[in-house]
């Protein structure tokens, strides 16, 4: 079972609030929240943090996580808990986390806003822009691809450093260089599209995350 958590924000959280959560964090954490200008990237920041520690708590994993988190060559975030992958992603006010077990994973939201897809010819095959340009809503059917490609590349930890091109989606698979990944679209909030990829196909569990109650805030700073 692959388990999902996911928030959102439309608005600050009150100050109490906040400085109830950034405490939970590292020095480190905390002053890289401090660096982001906007409101939003602050929150984003630290909804994701949250989100992780959510997500290990599934596994009976609390309190002081972060020496737990390392990074991979191509900066990708992984746990040195043993049998254990996380991944992470945000767009527009959504940030949402998957965990699993004996699994690798990736996970992409993206807010469907407007862009001009001849910008885009490079990330996509011909059969896919195909796809796309026959579509009701080619906006859409591109947003479906980029984060399927998405979840891909970032379930296999190189990133971008994989041509997205190459990835061709068939029957909810994609394969590159020999590894096959099990894609599943997930439906998250109107005007944004998500994807899931896992090294095996999984059964997933997605549960919201409401960071503006009361109880969470007393579940995450008062025990």
């Amino acid at each position: 079972m692959i388990n999902i958590f996911f928030t959102s924000f439309g608005k600050p959280l009150n100050e109490g609030f906040y400085s109830d959560y950034l405490a939970l964090l590292p020095k480190d954490l905390q002053e890289s929240n401090s660096r982001y200008i906007r409101w939003q990237d602050r929150h984003c920041h630290l909804f994701g943090k949250l989100l992780l520690m959510q997500a290990l708590k599934t596994y009976n994993i609390e309190g002081d996580i972060w020496n737990y988190v390392k990074y991979g060559a191509f900066k990708r975030p992984h746990l040195s808990l043993p049998d254990l992958d996380f991944n992470i992603s945000h767009s527009g006010n959504f940030v949402i986390c998957a965990i699993g077990k004996n699994i690798r994973l990736g996970i992409d939201i993206e807010e469907n806003k407007n862009l001009d897809l001849n910008n885009f010819q490079n990330v996509m095959n011909s059969d896919q822009w195909d796809e796309i340009n026959k579509a009701s809503y080619p906006l859409k059917e591109f947003y479906k691809y980029w984060t399927i490609k998405e979840s891909v590349i970032k379930a296999d930890g190189r990133g971008f450093s994989i041509p997205l091109e190459k990835l061709s989606v068939k029957d909810s698979n994609v394969q590159y260089d020999d590894k096959l990944w099990f894609v599943q679209e997930l439906q998250i909030a109107n005007g944004y599209n998500a994807a899931l990829a896992s090294s095996r196909l999984s059964d997933y569990k997605i549960d919201k995350v409401d960071f503006y109650e009361s109880i969470f805030v007393q579940e995450f700073c008062l025990r």
